[in-house]
């Protein structure tokens, strides 16, 4: 195979094609024509690609329109309970975390009071008061009945106990 040096151009016979010497070699036209002149210039393609759109949309089918709107229809649809369920969601967390707040609010509270009555009672106190001044006394042995259940569950008294 001969191979012959050109001027950094290529050597454009149909029959076998030449070696550049350079950077970049240009693709091989075999037959001898100009691309310029098969092919048709970027904005008459534009143009003509912008014809065929207009023609297409022209010719659109009435049931393809009718499909079409009740789509979009449905997604707006779709979308707007979308939204509504989300609003919903973002107002029940924020109604949660005020009952949380309070919730543990009232904790609190409820465990500073507790706190008080059992710091203020005096079990000693309690028992003088209710022996002196309310006249109470212990149960004697024969006042005392023990009942023993089976069940863990509860007693239920259906009648008086003799």
């Amino acid at each position: 195979m001969s191979r012959t040096r050109t001027t950094g151009k290529l050597n454009r016979t149909p029959a076998r094609a030449g070696y550049v010497y350079g950077s970049a070699a240009p693709k091989i036209d075999y037959y001898g024509e100009s691309r310029k002149k098969t092919r048709p210039a970027a904005s008459s393609r534009a143009k003509t690609a912008a014809r065929r759109n207009r023609e297409k949309a022209a010719h659109m089918n009435p049931g393809y329109v009718v499909f079409m709107i009740g789509i979009l229809a449905a997604m707006v649809v779709i979308l707007i309970s979308y939204i509504s369920l989300q609003a919903r969601i973002t107002s029940s967390v924020k109604d949660i975390s005020s009952l949380e707040s309070q919730l543990a609010t009232l904790r609190a509270a409820n465990d500073e009071k507790l706190i008080s009555i059992n710091s203020s009672s005096n079990l000693e106190e309690i028992k003088d008061t209710a022996l002196t001044e309310l006249g109470m006394k212990y149960a004697d042995k024969d006042q005392i009945i023990t009942y023993s259940n089976s069940s863990t569950d509860y007693v239920r008294q259906v009648a008086q106990i003799p």
